[in-house]
């Protein structure tokens, strides 16, 4: 059968965020509510934090619909941020503060954000007096509590528009996993990637606690264990490119872990056969793969995985949670028979509102739900590729457009070919994902404007606008691109493309130690070689990769060179000091050269 249906439960499909948390207060006023570092703040703290905020943005003109964008690191503040915001009635349009200038102003321009959080505003709230009663917001199920902004095809991210009902659809009275008081969720996601929608409410309106691991504790197996470990966190996601990362490495890091989950794009098998080969007592006691669009609010369809047939090629995604509908379609839009390809459309109340500012294309991907029992239903295409598998699981199985995804994140190629070409001296380009290496990465290929030169400072352009994770790790330049006898770009005959090096020649390791790292190095990034003064980024290298060259070198020198100390000097040359100090016991020298 290619229509499938979640279970019914009775979430609370008729309140909002700001109820549902209010009750959480009223139930366990002293219970932790989040714990970030040296800071804990239980419900009722942060309750009177919030009302502190929410009373601010209220003067500030925030009324009931208001657009209110945050420009905040992960952490407490954050956490407050989001509830005050839709304390205010207002819906919070959350902006990692490490995007290019442009690309957050255009984040808030078009989610039309009347007022934005800054650290300032929670600094002038946290010097104000409890207010003597906050204005009661009429915050309905229906309205917006967020916006969402996701890569788009056009050369500019898209605002995706979820209703308060959407989010007590994810995380109260479901079934991929039992929420509560006990749940110590780790919050680790930016607050630009739709898990954490998962991570704050779903701690915040069950009585949970959030516990915000650092970013760099993250990218460090060993000192993700220790941090697991020392909070008691219970569940946690991790995107399919971090799991796989760690499980390379450091298999037993998830140990003592109640529930982890994954997801954000297709899972390695071979990661998951190890997990569930290794001994109970050194992993997590439920792996869980999540599946979901953002604009069907962060997960439609979970599936435990406790065991993967011997010529399993792909992991199944799962069944549709609760309270959602799922339908493989054919072209024609109606189901295809059991066991064929169809496209993936979601249903229920987790499907958004649409996208802001975009009737055009809210009209072309909500479409109306002939399948759903509600009247007015509308359903999401997903551009997902799935089948029904013997068992009634979804297996995933493509992508029908160019759409990849990059560490979780999904990225659109259009949108790189959109910036990239605005530089002056690219005439055409095509921006295509490559997995020769294994991984994921975007490779750029560009003619010049000029025939016979060279754009130049390409990757620098792209990082005016674009997040890290959409700038390619490869540029080809050529004379023209391929083209196909309709006119359009013959994307199967662009080249294969080595990942750039530097443009001055590459420095030869001069000792044993700086042989064996860069070999070590080469060997994750898919080089023949790496020059001891080479950047790691630039050689098309990312954070991912820095976590795993470390742990590597870690594990077989026996020290711990911390991802802080070698991002900021990332070359072999750098790293062989950092190695040789911890060895000694001895500070790393300072290495000096020109760059």
């Amino acid at each position: 059968m290619s229509i499938l249906r979640g279970a019914v439960t009775p979430y609370p499909a008729d309140t909002s965020i700001p109820a549902a948390f209010a009750a959480q207060v009223k139930a366990g006023p002293d219970a932790p509510a989040v714990v970030d570092g040296a800071h804990t703040l239980s419900y009722a703290e942060l309750d009177a934090r919030s009302d502190r905020l929410a009373g601010l943005l209220r003067e500030r003109g925030v009324r009931d619909g208001s657009r209110v964008g945050v420009l905040l690191e992960r952490g407490h503040e954050l956490v407050t941020a989001v509830l005050a915001i839709v304390k205010a009635g207002g819906a919070y349009v959350p902006i990692n503060p490490e995007y290019p200038a442009e690309r957050k102003e255009y984040m808030l321009a078009t989610a039309e954000a009347a007022v934005t959080v800054t650290a300032e505003e929670l600094r002038e709230a946290g010097l104000r007096q409890d207010p003597a009663g906050l204005p009661q917001a009429a915050t309905g199920p229906r309205d917006p509590a967020f916006i969402l902004f996701t890569s788009g095809s056009t050369g500019r991210p898209k605002g995706v528009v979820i209703e308060h009902r959407s989010v007590l659809r994810l995380v109260r009275d479901t079934d991929y996993l039992e929420f509560g008081p006990h749940q110590r969720i780790a919050q680790v996601s930016n607050s630009s990637f739709d898990v954490f929608t998962f991570e704050v409410w779903g701690a915040l309106l069950n009585g949970g606690t959030v516990v915000v691991i650092p970013t760099a504790t993250v990218l460090s197996p060993l000192a993700l264990a220790a941090a697991l470990t020392e909070h008691r966190i219970t569940t946690m996601f991790l995107t399919s490119a971090l799991f796989t990362t760690v499980m390379a490495d450091r298999p037993d890091t998830f140990a003592g872990l109640h529930t982890l989950m994954v997801g954000g794009d297709a899972l390695s098998v071979t990661a998951v056969r190890r997990l569930l080969a290794a001994d109970p007592a050194v992993r997590p006691a439920r792996l869980v793969n999540g599946y979901g669009p953002a604009e069907a609010t962060t997960y439609a369809v979970c599936g435990e995985l406790t065991e993967l047939p011997e010529d399993a090629r792909s992991v199944p995604i799962g069944l549709p949670i609760a309270n959602t509908d799922c339908y493989v379609l054919g072209e024609d839009r109606e189901p295809v028979a059991a066991g064929e390809t169809g496209e993936l459309y979601i249903g229920g109340p987790g499907v958004a509102q649409g996208y802001a500012g975009r009737p055009d294309l809210t009209e072309e991907r909500f479409l109306p739900d002939p399948y759903a029992k509600e009247p007015g239903a509308r359903m999401y295409r997903t551009g997902d590729l799935v089948k029904v598998l013997p068992d009634g699981r979804l297996d995933y199985l493509g992508r029908i457009d160019d759409q990849v995804k990059i560490r979780g994140f999904r990225v659109e190629p259009g949108e790189v070919e959109a910036v990239l070409g605005r530089h002056p001296e690219v005439r055409e380009v095509a921006v295509v994902a490559d997995r020769s290496s294994g991984e994921v990465r975007l490779v750029a290929h560009v003619s010049p404007a000029e025939p016979g030169r060279t754009p130049t400072g390409l990757r620098e352009f792209l990082a005016a606008t674009l997040p890290e994770w959409m700038i390619p790790s490869a540029f080809a330049v050529v004379p023209a691109l391929p083209l196909t006898t309709t006119g359009k770009v013959d994307r199967a005959a662009l080249p294969p493309v080595p990942v750039d090096g530097e443009e001055t020649a590459a420095v030869a390791p001069r000792t044993d130690l700086e042989r064996e790292l860069a070999a070590i190095a080469a060997e994750l990034i898919g080089l023949p070689s790496v020059g001891v003064t080479d950047d790691f980024f630039a050689l098309g290298g990312h954070s991912l990769l820095a976590m795993r060259l470390l742990s590597r070198v870690n594990a077989r020198f026996g020290v711990r060179v911390e991802l802080g100390a070698y991002v900021y000097d990332p070359t072999i040359e750098r790293l062989a000091a950092e190695v040789s100090a911890g060895l000694s016991g001895a500070a790393p020298a300072e290495v000096s050269r020109d760059r």
